[in-house]
């Protein structure tokens, strides 16, 4: 299998997903933010239409995280298939299973003897500008094999949180063409799309993982699939799941609204740089410092946003964004020339947003070279 484009990638997917017949058990396993809840909602559907029955869930949090605890639950469940979405994992990992990854990370060289097939659009592209989300190659999957489910706008939430808006317009406009009541622009951007009802979608997604950690992933994903024929179910949680996941957002927006006003009299502005640097307040809320930094940049798109988190250890956790449309920095790039300087800075992310571990001890000199480095 060497696919030289997504269209090719798509039909060796679908070609393999022809093999499953009906009454077959799946596992999925997926990643826990809304690129990767979106992704299990929709290929859950497609598993659906397939099998007649809804896949189990595995969320899981961060890149790597497929424990052995998580392998030996499914040797209980003994799967004929497990798929895995939006997750960088080694394949020889999975190997006593029959499956796929299909993910977007960057990764390293895949392995050939494993009996687990590995997908990724970086196997044939080199343009990072150019990857797409795995909620717009499993929406994708679903369309082609499936085009009676009306789901762009599941889609389009993964879309929206990865900053691939304008390079998956074609979702967006099947959206306009299938629910122009929530979406109907003729111009579609990443900022148009956030300042949208999908900037809501998307909050409401992530705030499972935030109230629930993987319980509330699972529920967010559970809460798409209950509503993917009236996204307004969805967002007013008139449904099971919907209704809990309505109110994890209600008390994630709460809280964020307070941090708002904190920003403004705590954090501090480096106006020849444009930099924000907020040291967050303590909440027991999970994940809230990548939340609040991208209500931050939405608020102020000219500046690159640092919002510190909590300690994990002797390790402070620092989450950074920027507005694409308004700066052509990469903070990518500018970490990696962080990294020559402060020998305990580890992370990684996209060119708009990056998550970083820094020891405490030397938070003061990753700002110092964080700075230097813009």
């Amino acid at each position: 299998m060497n696919p030289k484009n997504l269209d090719e990638m798509f039909k060796e997917i679908e070609n393999f997903l022809k093999k499953i017949e009906l009454n077959d058990d799946i596992c999925v396993i997926h990643h826990d933010d809304a690129d990767g809840c979106t992704s299990a909602a929709l290929f859950s559907i497609l598993i659906k239409n397939i099998t007649d029955s809804y896949p189990i869930l595995f969320p899981i949090r961060g890149e790597e995280n497929v424990s052995r605890s998580m392998i030996n639950q499914m040797k209980i469940i003994n799967p004929t298939y497990v798929f895995v979405l939006d997750v960088s994992v080694d394949p020889r990992k999975l190997n006593i299973f029959k499956g796929f990854v299909l993910d977007h990370h960057i990764f390293d060289e895949i392995p050939t003897d494993s009996s687990i097939c590995y997908f990724n659009p970086r196997s044939f592209e080199k343009d990072d500008n150019k990857i797409v989300p795995v909620s717009y190659m499993t929406y994708r999957l679903l369309n082609d094999m499936f085009p009676e489910e009306k789901v762009a706008w599941i889609a389009g939430i993964g879309i929206t949180e990865d900053h691939r808006v304008e390079l998956c317009k074609d979702i967006f406009e099947k959206v306009k063409q299938e629910n122009s009541d929530i979406f109907n622009y003729d111009i579609i951007t990443q900022k148009i799309a956030e300042d949208s009802i999908f900037d809501q979608f998307w909050d409401m997604v992530r705030s499972g993982r935030m109230i629930k950690k993987i319980d509330g992933a699972r529920t967010a994903v559970l809460a798409l699939i209950e509503s993917k024929d009236r996204p307004d179910k969805f967002i007013n949680g008139l449904t099971q799941h919907s209704f809990a996941l309505r109110k994890f957002y209600d008390r994630v927006n709460y809280e964020t609204e307070d941090s708002l006003i904190d920003v403004e009299n705590k954090a501090k502005f480096y106006h020849d740089k444009k930099v924000i640097v907020y040291d967050a307040r303590k909440s027991g809320i999970s994940a809230l410092t990548s939340f609040i930094s991208d209500k931050i940049r939405q608020k102020y798109p000219e500046w690159i946003v640092c919002v510190i988190g909590r300690e994990f250890g002797k390790h402070k956790k620092i989450s950074i964004r920027l507005e694409q449309t308004e700066r052509s920095d990469d903070l990518v790039s500018i970490l990696e020339k962080v990294k020559e300087k402060v020998d305990t800075v580890k992370g990684g992310g996209h060119k708009s947003a990056i998550g970083v571990s820094v020891s405490q001890d030397n938070l003061d000199d990753f700002f110092k070279e964080f700075l230097a480095s813009i």
